[in-house]
């Protein structure tokens, strides 16, 4: 199927889909996300296509040998790919483990350099930070990253020229279980297990042991209600691709 033909088909499918808790926005982790019109919008993607009952699991922040090394290990025994927004300076401290990320085949995908808020920050600082990323997944890796995620969210539209001029698409969430506030694995399982639909992109963080404890019951429960996982090049296609 041609990418163009794939897209329409995302944008009849809209209607099952969400937004994601933006930066700055409060929500309630309880109550299950609005459903809203959604969009195709390569440069900030909230929510990707339901085909096949299908959702994309990401982890920010790492990599953390022992977090994400635990996140792989169940990853890989039920054969789920994933896509890790990994923190430059994690990378540059620890390279084999973005490398065993790349060798068990999920992707790797920019999450800055020092983890800042961007928003309000001058375009240079933010230009380095995305830039520094950038180089250093591709020195421990060889793979040159094509999502970018923004700490916290916080990202304007405004700022959208400089992550394009890195030949990178903005890739935000649909579920947050808000697995950082360190609820507890049980509360972590339950809020994704109960909030996830097809399309959605579930966030969570593989540097808190809670999240890496939480993550066998998270695949089990999708995987008994029929989900197939994504990365997210996968899930979109490579954004890099014209149309």
């Amino acid at each position: 199927m041609k990418r163009s033909q794939f897209l329409k088909l995302l944008a009849a499918s809209s209607a099952s889909l969400f937004i994601p808790r933006l930066y700055g926005e409060e929500v309630d982790p309880f109550s299950p996300p609005k459903a809203v019109e959604y969009e195709t919008n390569r440069a900030f993607t909230t929510a990707g296509p339901g085909f096949g009952r299908r959702l994309c699991i990401t982890f920010d922040d790492g990599p953390n040998p022992s977090t994400t090394h635990m996140v792989l290990e169940e990853l890989k025994k039920r054969e789920v790919k994933a896509t890790f927004f990994l923190v430059g300076k994690n990378v540059d401290a620890f390279p084999d483990s973005v490398k065993k990320i790349r060798d068990e085949g999920h992707e790797l995908a920019n999450h800055s350099y020092s983890h800042p808020a961007l928003k309000n920050m001058p375009e240079e600082k933010v230009r380095t930070e995305i830039f520094r990323c950038q180089e250093s997944i591709e020195k421990a890796s060889g793979v040159k990253a094509v999502w970018f995620r923004p700490p916290y969210g916080s990202f304007s539209q405004k700022q959208q020229p400089i992550s394009t001029d890195y030949h990178l698409s903005v890739a935000l969430w649909s579920l947050d279980p808000l697995d950082w506030k360190k609820p507890g694995s049980s509360i972590v399982t339950q809020r994704v297990l109960s909030q996830s639909n097809p399309g959605s992109i579930i966030l969570l963080h593989d540097i808190h042991k809670q999240t890496a404890e939480a993550v066998p019951a998270i695949l089990d429960g999708l995987l008994e209600r029929d989900y197939t996982f994504a990365t997210m090049s996968e899930f979109l296609g490579d954004p890099l691709i014209s149309l």
